[in-house]
């Protein structure tokens, strides 16, 4: 009997706080929310240079085709064909500086 009693006293003093605790708590996550808002802000600005580092990278990578894994485990990143058609060398034509024999 003493066990129910008390239960049921700690019950109703759990439930009669709790509207306060509620209150609490929700000002406890905002807090918290703001928080880690300046956190990700002071984050992104450190970032910043590194970021843009980056998107100069990300356009060398357009040179390259999507990896690809062999049965044996290894993987081949290949360059793709240049897109670009340079002027065809001429080989009828010697070298500067070489004599042509």
């Amino acid at each position: 009997m003493k066990q129910i009693v008390a239960r049921l006293s700690l019950s109703l003093v759990v439930l009669s706080s709790s509207p306060a605790t509620a209150q609490e708590a929700s000002e406890g996550i905002d807090l918290m929310r703001e928080g880690a808002r300046i956190l990700l802000e002071q984050l992104f600005q450190q970032m910043e240079p590194a970021l843009k580092e980056l998107d100069g990278v990300m356009d060398d990578l357009n040179a390259y085709e999507p990896p690809v894994v062999l049965p044996n485990g290894d993987i081949l990143i290949r360059r793709k064909p240049p897109t670009e058609a340079g002027p065809e060398p001429d080989q009828d034509a010697a070298p500067e500086g070489d004599i042509e024999i």
